[in-house]
């Protein structure tokens, strides 16, 4: 198996667990509450959307160069750290604690995104090569989102944010798994 092959296999299941954390945090900070205290989610949400690309990037790209064999540890790391993340959200969807929760798994992803890039460029040959293979990565992550959203959905329409939850840790350790 070659290394992008690998990659995208991880990428993919990142990208679904991704969008099955969005799918239980959008019926969680949007749909259940009142439409007055929903506009503060709402900005709350995108002040936490922005933030943590500025505090990720200056810090894992370095560490990932540096590492001997980093860049696998970094993105089994990571999504690690995001199934822990999700693991710790179940039973919090209603809680306080819910938007520090989302903090550290946006963090943890914006990390991830950072560790990717890093490694595209090792899985191929020329820069026409690095333009394919990035191209390949974007659609992919449209249909493994895809592929985790709509079950997510069902589930969260049938069982609940905790069950989605308990989904997307499955997913993360996966992507751990695949990973190495």
């Amino acid at each position: 198996m070659t290394g992008f092959t690998r990659l995208a296999r991880v990428h993919a299941l990142s990208a679904a667990g991704d969008a099955m954390i969005a799918v239980a945090l959008a019926d969680s900070l949007f749909f259940s509450v009142e439409p007055d205290a929903a506009r503060w989610s709402v900005l709350g949400l995108l002040g936490l959307t922005l933030t943590p690309f500025a505090i990720v990037a200056p810090l894992i790209g370095p560490a990932v160069d540096r590492a001997p064999g980093g860049r696998r540890l970094t993105i089994v790391l990571l999504n690690a750290g995001r199934a822990l993340t999700a693991l710790f959200m179940i039973g919090n969807v209603d809680s306080g604690k819910l938007f520090a929760l989302a903090f550290a798994v946006l963090v943890l992803g914006k990390g991830y995104a950072v560790a990717k890039a890093s490694i595209v460029p090792v899985t191929v040959r020329s820069e026409h090569e690095l333009v394919n293979r990035n191209s390949r990565l974007a659609v992919l992550s449209g249909v493994a989102g895809l592929a985790g959203g709509v079950p997510a959905w069902l589930i969260q329409r049938y069982a609940g944010s905790d069950w989605v939850m308990g989904v997307a840790t499955g997913v993360f350790v996966g992507s751990c798994v695949l990973a190495f």
